[in-house]
């Protein structure tokens, strides 16, 4: 065969022909048309080769076997009929990869995702190496998309009608053993056994032999394989995503392409994914969730947040964390299960003991959920050290502190810790508000001082704040957004300022809400009227997730940015007194029952004057009411005053933020690309009306009218270009 840019191809002596996927420039696998042009050219070739018995498809990069398809060229796109050929190309494609005359196997390892999977659906086995970094799965739906390349045809062929369904309306990523489990691929092979089990599987098949399915149960049958359980599988997904399908049109639309290829067959099927996809497309959003997305991967690039000329301080390969709580031992944990050294100190051999049992059951429970494999696991425990000694962090080369909140307790640790550390170690702290430049002014390293602001739980929030002072340096800066991306998180580097950018916008949203339950509303009607919003949850309840005594200490650092007293800090200080800490309590604002909410717990008692809440209003063709108003447009006005003040430099930054740091409804964009679809003068007029009604903390931001800061405290590119309206 001939030679290719993206493909590698050799055969062997039996006639087995394998096809490495290398696509030249990218440092992961994914679709372009030069590469889908290449594997049609090889498909062609291989239809007419009485002489190739069996095809392998892997990939040819240690980094995985396909991330998809490039998403870059769909921003471009401003009609439905150019989506349709696209759509065309990749159906045609692995139509007639499916149709070839001998076995093929696709070999992967690392992401399978999207179009990925896709593919290796088009190949009659799948081999799957088994380890933290193999994840399968159609995550369209979270983009806003539907699978268009035949996902939703050839996944309920492949698992069953109702696993199919859950895979592709949650977007999961499953590990190589739950594939195994759905009958998603053949075979399972260790990472060091890979190419082993791979040979294995094509001997095998060489021979006659085929693999052993799985073989569901009755219930599972009854469901997937008769007219009417697939009826009632419908219905009932049609039931389960009817409210949020709302919101996410690509739900509704994953399922009205999936129904049609069950009822009138895979063409008919393949048409309607064609026409679902290039329907829902053009939706804000979808408009929004690949702005999200593409914001997301640029918030990753290190040179997004300081100059492409600045190099790396120095390579991080241990990580010390001092404090062994909750939040130390999760970070600890994480860093350890990302292939780093960690040293875990605490002051005392007990809070060793507890925070080690804490990454023991974390640990546990990623290896059971599949994240990865039970070696692995323990691998990671023993990369963890323990030390009550401060001194035995003389290797690391960046330290964590996540110790109590307290800013002369932190002061006092960096001191000690500047002394014992070597000059290239980067100190850092968690803390969730405190300054980090008093805390650097303690040390001699001052330029190597940074926030690393990770947020509860630190295994699955997304999002990592890197808070830069006024004498961080640009290589450290470099140095952290590459450790926060080792760890599989996303970095958003923000500038300094009480609350820094996540909490700083929270505050006045969780400020808003206690006001309006001192004003006599019941703490139901204020968090349900936030979940209609779109919100995960309601702001009381989260404040009961968080925690009573941490939103006590927040608000009173907070406090001096308000422009009106509040009731907020004495409200939650006089909870904490009275032992209501929230959910770990079991009584807040609600009352627990075994982790559970059972109910409200703080009665609607008026003990703040009534304030008559706004009309409700039109905004972009939906009504909001008085309680959403306060709500919504409390977060929206300050984080237009974190744009104005400098702690980010770019309305984008603020959306991924609020999106990834607080579950902002994803489809709204962020509170900037909200308030950018309601328009300024929408925004500048209820704010004014706010303020008149409730009181002069609505005062539009400056940063609505017109007056921008000069200064900004971090480097950045132009906003990602959105997608045509």
């Amino acid at each position: 065969m001939s030679q290719y840019e993206h493909l590698r191809i050799k055969r062997d002596e039996r006639g087995v022909a394998t096809v490495a996927i290398d696509v030249r420039g990218r440092s992961m696998n994914v679709f372009n048309s030069a590469v889908m042009g290449e594997l049609d050219r090889v498909a062609a070739q291989l239809e007419q080769d009485e002489t190739a018995k069996l095809v392998i498809f892997r990939s040819g990069k240690e980094s995985g076997f396909m991330a998809g398809a490039d998403l870059v060229p769909l921003r471009e796109m401003t009609r439905s009929g150019q989506i349709d050929g696209v759509l065309r190309e990749g159906q045609d494609l692995f139509n007639r990869i499916a149709a070839l005359p001998m076995p093929t196997v696709a070999a992967i390892h690392g992401p399978c995702l999207g179009g990925g999977l896709e593919f290796a659906l088009a190949c009659d086995h799948r081999v799957a190496r088994r380890d933290s970094s193999t994840r399968i799965g159609l995550p369209e739906t979270q983009l806003g998309l539907i699978p268009g390349w035949g996902g939703t045809q050839r996944l309920p062929r492949c698992i069953g009608v109702s696993a199919a369904i859950r895979m592709i309306l949650t977007g999961e990523r499953v590990s190589a053993a739950r594939a195994k489990q759905l009958g998603l691929v053949d075979v399972v092979c260790e990472r060091d056994h890979f190419d082993e089990g791979l040979l294995q599987l094509v001997d095998e098949l060489l021979a006659g032999k085929r693999p052993t399915g799985v073989t569901p149960g009755w219930r599972t049958r009854l469901l997937d394989e008769t007219l009417p359980g697939r009826k009632l599988v419908l219905w009932s997904a049609r039931r389960q995503i009817a409210r949020k399908g709302q919101h996410y049109p690509a739900l509704p639309a994953a399922l009205n392409a999936v129904a049609a290829g069950l009822s009138h067959g895979m063409t008919a099927g393949l048409a309607a994914e064609r026409e679902e996809f290039s329907r829902i497309v053009f939706e804000p959003a979808c408009r929004n969730l690949l702005n999200l997305f593409f914001q997301q991967e640029r918030a990753k690039k290190r040179d997004t947040w300081v100059g492409s000329d600045v190099t790396s301080g120095h390579k991080v390969r241990t990580i010390a964390v001092v404090g062994a709580g909750t939040m130390g031992a999760g970070i600890a944990q994480l860093a350890a299960t990302r292939g780093y050294s960690v040293i875990l100190g605490d002051i005392d051999e007990a809070a060793l003991d507890r925070g080690m049992e804490h990454i023991g059951s974390l640990t546990r429970n990623a290896v059971r959920k599949g994240v990865f494999a039970e070696a692995e696991g323990d691998a990671a425990i023993h990369r963890i050290r323990r030390t009550t000694e401060l001194e035995s962090l003389a290797d690391a080369d960046l330290v964590v502190e996540a110790i109590v909140e307290r800013l002369d307790i932190k002061r006092k640790l960096f001191a000690d810790i500047d002394i014992v550390v070597p000059a290239h170690t980067v100190i850092a702290s968690n803390t969730s508000a405190l300054p980090i430049n008093e805390m650097a002014a303690a040390t001699i390293r001052a330029d190597r001082v940074a926030g690393l602001h990770f947020f509860n739980p630190v295994h699955k929030m997304p999002l990592v704040e890197v808070v830069r002072s006024a004498r961080t340096s640009d290589e450290t800066i470099a140095d952290l957004v590459e450790v926060v991306r080792a760890l599989g998180k996303t970095p958003l580097v923000v500038g300094e300022g009480p609350g820094f950018l996540v909490n700083r916008i929270l505050f006045p949203y969780f400020d808003e809400a206690v006001r309006m339950v001192c004003e006599g509303l019941p703490v139901e009607q204020i968090d349900r009227e936030a979940r209609r919003f779109g919100l995960p949850m309601g702001p009381l309840t989260l404040l009961d997730t968080v925690g009573i005594d941490i939103g006590a200490d927040a608000s009173r650092t907070l406090l001096s940015l308000s422009a009106e007293a509040s009731p907020t800090p004495e409200r939650l200080s006089d909870m904490v007194a009275a032992g209501h800490l929230g959910q770990k309590s079991g009584e807040g604002f609600y009352t627990y029952r075994k982790g559970r909410r059972a109910g409200p717990a703080v009665k609607a008692d008026a003990s703040g004057q009534a304030v008559p809440l706004p009309e409700t209003r039109e905004l972009g063709g939906e009504s909001l009411t008085g309680v959403q108003q306060r709500l919504v447009f409390a977060l929206i006005n300050s984080a237009a005053d974190c744009l104005h003040e400098g702690i980010v430099a770019e309305p984008w930054m603020v959306d991924l933020g609020m999106v990834l740091g607080t579950g902002f409804p994803p489809f709204r964009g962020g509170p900037m690309k909200l308030a950018e679809s309601w328009g300024t003068d929408q925004v500048i007029g209820t704010l004014n009306v706010l303020s008149e009604t409730c009181g002069p903390r609505f005062r539009p931001s400056t940063w609505f009218v017109g007056e921008r800061s000069p200064g900004t405290t971090s480097t950045a590119k132009p906003p990602v270009q959105e997608l045509p309206h």
